[in-house]
């Protein structure tokens, strides 16, 4: 009888440890938010040219994606921070894990066109943050090797359409 007891609560044990594991699973990915679709105008874009860049977010979410991302040289998917606000007060950011970036003589990143260039695999990691009124997506190049070194930084002002 002892052996059947001890079975019983090794099952609910093993049950309650289950259910606590997936309830903070969840609670890891939650970004409780409205659904995100906002436009803005792309200026001072040292990233690519300038444009229109469109940012979409389902309901309670924490992804975000961005249409036009890739022509105006940012990455296409990224992240919101958890309880951020909407999209125009910054707290997102953008992502692109493998990235062929064009170092140029001095080593910083260069247009594909721009002649004699080495080519490595990198990422681009682009953090919306607004400051002094004025949103600006600040992106940081960074090699894929082991050293992770910065290789570049781009800019561009964002504003609300």
């Amino acid at each position: 009888m002892n052996r059947n007891v001890l079975l019983r609560n090794l099952a609910s044990l093993a049950v309650v440890a289950t259910a606590g594991a997936l309830r903070i699973g969840c609670a890891i990915e939650k970004c409780p938010h409205e659904a995100h679709d906002q436009t803005f105008t792309v200026q001072g874009n040292t990233c690519g040219p300038n444009g229109t860049l469109r940012l979409t977010s389902e309901k309670d979410t924490c992804d975000v994606s961005g249409e036009g991302a890739q022509r105006l040289g940012f990455p296409e998917f990224g992240r919101i921070e958890a309880n951020a606000g909407p999209l125009p007060e910054g707290r997102w950011s953008l992502h692109e894990a493998n990235l062929t970036l064009h170092l140029g003589p001095d080593g910083g990143v260069v247009p594909p066109d721009a002649g004699p260039s080495t080519t490595v695999t990198g990422n681009r990691h682009c953090e919306a943050t607004r400051t002094a009124g004025t949103l600006r997506l600040e992106c940081i190049d960074r090699r894929s090797d082991l050293s992770g070194d910065e290789v570049g930084r781009c800019a561009a002002t964002l504003t609300a359409n």
